[in-house]
């Protein structure tokens, strides 16, 4: 067999059939993709807003370290509101 012989073989053989093609032509014109990006997008969404209800509760228990005791008038109304939020967030 000839060296052009085995090189047109060699070609046929091992074309594994792909093209190039740019990310952004092939990524953003997925559904996966784009139901993903939303996906990613309501995650961040409700991550801020945990953050939002919860550093300033924690900020608040940190401001005077050396008092026994805190005030907390009409807290169960507070906490249900804010389990309501937190239910609401983690929902899957």
């Amino acid at each position: 067999m000839s060296n052009k012989n085995q090189e047109e073989d060699f070609d046929e053989e091992y074309d594994f059939g792909f093209t190039f093609a740019n990310e952004d032509d092939v990524v953003a014109g997925t559904q996966s993709y784009s139901n993903l990006q939303e996906q990613v997008d309501d995650l961040k969404s409700r991550i801020k807003s945990l953050n939002k209800m919860f550093k300033p509760l924690l900020e608040n228990l940190a401001k005077d370290p050396d008092k026994p005791m805190i005030k907390w008038p009409n807290r169960k109304e507070m906490i249900d509101k804010q389990l309501k939020k937190l239910e609401s967030l983690t929902k899957i």
